[in-house]
């Protein structure tokens, strides 16, 4: 897996470190034994992997945010072609403690591991934020303590998705039935990822899990706490910021935002548009455009899907 990986380090300084990873494998069996040496925050920004760590998997796509534990081992496959673009952010010791200590206190008594979970949903202010962090750190145009601010600005809002993310409660379900509630879940984020571009209707992604458009329509509710077709509006929606930032970058797309909404499956861009504003409470042209720092503290108030 290790020829895979290109890292590119965007910036780093005693707060923070932000690396662009793209992993290119050459088939999807899965990789040999990998760990970080760091606790890392991850953003995928295109593609899927999964990380297999103590016997789970966890389908790590757009919509989510992974914790990757220092020293843990864990192996990752790549069930889809193209591999993933993801950007990880490895923070000082201190500065993760802060963060997560306010809603798990324990975290003071084991600084090097703050993590109490392995991933939660990347909200829509986590997206944008990570996007002008990301994008600005590239640029190299701004100043280290503008960089620092965005990135603590962040790890808030993550820190808060974490808490705020309400995982399955095992006593209603039996254990061997919320586990197999959770394969068709994850099944079915993969054929979503895939196909998020395509016109797809419930009873295809079913078929294509082996169980039943009702039965998945409701534990993927359940499990996932959105429903199924607003998991691929984001999946659609946080692809629209990964080509929005490369926009006008060398090696970048033309600006053209009737093509990319056709593109990312909408009927045009006054859907798109419409369906971005709903989500980040911005146009797509005002990201391409930049946020400022006034813009992102608006972007605190983006009320909570």
């Amino acid at each position: 897996m290790v020829d895979c990986l290109h890292e590119r380090t965007l910036y780093r300084s005693q707060t923070i470190t932000v690396t662009d990873v793209r992993c290119r494998p050459h088939d999807d069996r899965r990789g040999g034994e990998e760990h970080t040496s760091t606790n890392d925050i991850v953003f995928p920004r295109s593609g899927l992997f999964i990380q297999h760590v103590r016997g789970e998997r966890v389908v790590a796509d757009p919509n989510r945010v992974l914790f990757f534990r220092s020293g843990e081992s864990y192996r990752v496959s790549h069930p889809l072609r193209g591999g993933d673009d993801c950007t990880v952010l490895s923070y000082a010791p201190d500065v993760l403690a802060d963060a997560f200590a306010e809603t798990d206190p324990a975290v003071r008594d084991r600084p090097d591991d703050p993590f109490s979970r392995r991933h939660c949903p990347s909200s829509a202010r986590a997206c944008l934020a990570h996007q002008t962090l990301r994008r600005r750190a590239e640029r190299g145009r701004s100043e280290a303590i503008e960089l620092d601010d965005l990135a603590l600005g962040l790890l808030d809002v993550v820190a808060e998705s974490a808490r705020d993310d309400r995982p399955v409660n095992p006593r209603r379900t039996r254990w061997d039935t919320l586990r197999t509630h959770r394969a068709h879940v994850e099944a079915a984020k993969v054929v979503l990822t895939e196909r998020f571009a395509e016109p797809l209707a419930l009873a295809r992604i079913a078929a294509a899990v082996h169980c039943s458009p009702f039965h998945l329509a409701r534990v993927f509710r359940h499990i996932v706490g959105v429903p199924i077709h607003r998991y691929l509006i984001r999946l659609r929606l946080r692809a629209s910021l990964e080509r929005l930032a490369s926009v006008d970058e060398p090696g970048g797309a033309a600006w053209d935002l009737t093509g990319l909404a056709l593109d990312l499956g909408y009927s045009s861009h006054s859907h798109f548009t419409d369906s971005f504003v709903r989500e980040f409470g911005l146009t797509p042209s005002a990201f391409r455009n930049g946020l400022t720092r006034s813009r992102l503290r608006e972007m605190s108030k983006i009320p909570k899907a």
